[in-house]
């Protein structure tokens, strides 16, 4: 990696800016797995592409030239809401550095969480939309999401 490039990735790393395609990009999902809740702005990663991940409410990302995912990135992340969302994503996806576009042509640094690749073969054919999930897929994942992490809430950890 050339040193220009590290000090960007550090950059971004400092920053604790992330960029959301799925789930977090509802403020509701957001807070639940943070306890905080924050503004986002829309952004778009380009030479990406988004696929449900089979049987689930929620996607994942994969390289692809070409593609363009919509989202909402947000910035201020703190440790502690990077250390919840960590394992909110858990280990079939990864912390990457992603160079994303704002709606002004502006282009920044942020984290993303994609899926690992040896994980991908998880990925159905089918492309996921924000605006259906939040139609037919927000509140089963809400329910799916409180009852799966019910020990974390009543310890406080959420």
């Amino acid at each position: 990696m050339k040193d220009g490039m590290k000090q960007r990735v550090r950059n971004a790393m400092g920053e604790k800016s992330l960029f959301c395609y799925g789930t977090l990009q509802s403020p509701l999902v957001m807070k639940a797995v943070t306890g905080k809740a924050y503004s986002g702005q829309e952004a778009t990663l380009h030479d990406w592409a988004r696929y449900r991940v089979e049987k689930t409410e929620y996607p994942g990302i994969i390289v692809e030239e070409g593609g363009a995912v919509s989202g909402k990135i947000y910035w201020g992340m703190d440790e502690q809401a990077i250390a919840k969302l960590d394992a909110f994503e858990g280990d079939k996806y990864e912390r990457v550095v992603v160079a994303i576009t704002l709606p002004d042509g502006s282009v920044e640094e942020a984290w993303a969480y994609a899926i690992k690749e040896e994980y991908t073969k998880l990925l159905s054919g089918d492309p996921w939309e924000f605006d259906r999930f939040l139609q037919n897929g927000l509140e089963r994942f809400i329910n799916w999401f409180v009852e799966d992490r019910r020990d974390l809430f009543d310890r406080g950890d959420i």
